[in-house]
């Protein structure tokens, strides 16, 4: 079961950081989730929230900045936003990386541009700091983005997002040719994960912290777990599997 940094080791340090991604790979976690907005200065800066407030000491949307000013901000002990290219940079192909698109847009150009814009910031990372094209994954709550995607670069490995059980379990994944079906951990149950792998598809759940809740995902034999403490779920889905 692997295990993915949730926004890094964001249980400890402050999320979509370099600090938090750094203490990640030092934590031997199998890959890093990070969420990517972007910015207006044609880069994808690292963020869950477009509002500035929850994670930093600025106000207001990321889009009220100019990229300078942004990275003046305090994301936490002193960490500034990074953009997707400097934290690819600082990861260095030491871990697989789950890229989640963050974006509510539905129309086809601005689709393109976000998606041409992420194909060559993966492009620049294979060729410049040490990725193979199998350490990228792309996730997304945003399902005609994942289409979109997929129709534009069918050689991007994609994931869907969902928060809510659907009506026909991952059938929702298998139709957007994704490789992974991505639930919560709020609705995970034994008979999603068996029609995942039915169809083919790896399951990784999120956000997984707690024992009771790393138990359930062993006991479903899913195949990764996002979790803010790589370290201690590590050690502890060690442990499962000696037993």
């Amino acid at each position: 079961m692997k295990v993915i940094a949730h926004r890094g080791a964001s249980g400890q340090y402050p999320e979509n950081t370099l600090l938090a991604f750094s203490e990640a790979i030092k934590q031997l976690a199998d890959g890093i989730e990070l969420d990517i907005q972007y910015h207006h200065s044609h880069n994808f800066v690292l963020l869950h929230d477009n509002d500035l407030k929850k994670t930093t000491n600025g106000e207001g949307s990321i889009n009220d900045y100019s990229l300078v000013d942004l990275q003046q901000l305090d994301a936490g002990l002193g960490e500034f936003i990074p953009t997707l290219q400097q934290a690819l940079k600082l990861i260095n192909g030491d871990c697989l990386v789950n890229i989640e698109l963050k974006t509510t847009v539905i129309d086809q150009a601005s689709f393109l541009k976000i998606i041409t814009l992420l194909e060559h910031n993966i492009e620049h990372a294979i060729m410049f700091h040490g990725f193979s094209s199998s350490q990228f994954i792309i996730s997304s709550f945003n399902h005609p983005l994942l289409a979109e995607l997929k129709t534009l670069f069918p050689e991007l490995a994609t994931a869907t997002l969902v928060d809510l059980c659907p009506l026909n379990y991952a059938q929702c994944a298998q139709q957007l040719k994704a490789v992974s079906f991505n639930p919560s951990i709020k609705i995970v149950n034994q008979q999603l994960v068996d029609d995942a792998h039915r169809r083919g598809l790896n399951v990784w759940v999120y956000t997984v912290d707690i024992r009771q809740d790393i138990d359930k995902c062993f006991a479903y034999g899913v195949d990764g777990v996002f979790t803010n403490y790589p370290k201690q779920t590590k050690n502890y889905i060690q442990q499962l599997q000696t037993k």
